[in-house]
């Protein structure tokens, strides 16, 4: 599918925002799609509004002081004004660019592990989910699996049954909408995406996203604790998922993250990584309250740094 230029916006943030790092995380996370493109400061990326695909094309203006996004917006038809404003404000809530972090980085300025970590990672937001699906797709796949195995599946989600887009001489693949999942049968999911048991959770989150479920833009003007309630009712969704979808809000260990977390806090690795979660939340809850999400986000970019200075290869676990 071919699309056009239909208009494009910038948007400044509050400082500092670094752009690349918001986009193309250190750690190899993407803002939209596995498939994007990054490239000389610019991202080639695609998202729905309203069950519409659509590509951006986001573009770094300014510096890590005086930031600023040129955000061009791809479609195969016109769009109204309201569409526009609606697309505008769901990137630029993706972005993170309204997000000031300056009460974050005086806390993390004050504990040993975030100090240089900061340094490291100025001006780097967390993640904003432009779109819902995607992000619950990302937390099925995510669930009870080495990182290798949840990538493969999130591949073959997306080769299966994906789409394709091409704009401004760029190609990207995206996400399967909710729409075709729920048209899909469960013994096809299960085939073409390896997804296990988790094909049967996937198929209810489709089918019930498909009837009624609030968009994001409601979900946003919610309470945290309704927005956490609506999402928990979803099949398969428990509050590990709840913490990727809403990120910045909770701490989401795996099996993975709570040895690193446990070297850091205790200079040790745990005996059992899983019983060790409940005791490593509570220390981040006590040591970092609110900014616990961000923290995390913040040491899993950076450890490679990290590593170097406490003299332990985290990369290993």
């Amino acid at each position: 599918m071919a699309l056009k230029k239909v208009y494009s916006f910038d948007i400044e943030a509050i400082p500092p925002y670094s752009f690349e790092l918001t986009v193309h995380k250190p750690a190899g996370w993407w803002w939209s799609t596995p498939e994007e493109i990054f490239e000389d400061n610019t991202l080639w990326t695609a998202t729905r509004f309203r069950g519409k695909l659509i590509g951006l094309k986001l573009e770094s203006l300014g510096t890590l002081m005086e930031p600023k996004i040129r955000c061009a917006v791809f479609r195969d038809e016109e769009i109204s004004d309201a569409e526009k404003n609606g697309i505008t404000f769901r990137i630029k809530r993706a972005l993170r660019t309204e997000e000031d972090l300056n009460e974050f980085y005086e806390m993390a300025r004050r504990d040993d592990v975030l100090r240089d970590v900061i340094k490291d990672l100025r001006g780097m937001r967390t993640l904003g989910w432009p779109d819902l699906f995607p992000a619950l797709t990302l937390a099925v796949t995510l669930q009870m699996a080495p990182m290798k195995r949840s990538r493969q599946m999130m591949e073959l989600l997306i080769e299966n049954f994906g789409d394709k887009i091409s704009f401004d001489g760029k190609t990207v693949s995206y996400w399967p909408s909710q729409e075709r999942i729920a048209d899909t049968l469960v013994e096809e999911l299960k085939a073409k995406t390896k997804l296990g048991y988790r094909a049967e959770n996937l198929l209810s989150i489709a089918k019930t996203l498909t009837v009624g479920f609030p968009i994001l833009e409601e979900l946003w003007e919610m309470p945290h604790e309704e927005v956490k309630k609506r999402l928990l009712s979803l099949r398969g969704i428990g509050n590990y998922s709840v913490e990727i979808v809403v990120p910045g809000t909770g701490f989401p260990l795996d099996v993975w993250s709570a040895k690193i977390f446990h070297v850091l806090f205790f200079g040790k690795e745990p005996g059992s990584p899983r019983e060790a979660i409940k005791e490593l939340k509570k220390t981040a809850q006590d040591r970092w309250g609110k900014w616990r999400g961000h923290a995390f986000v913040y040491v899993l970019n950076d450890l490679p740094e990290i590593s170097k200075r406490i003299g332990v290869d985290l990369t290993r676990f």
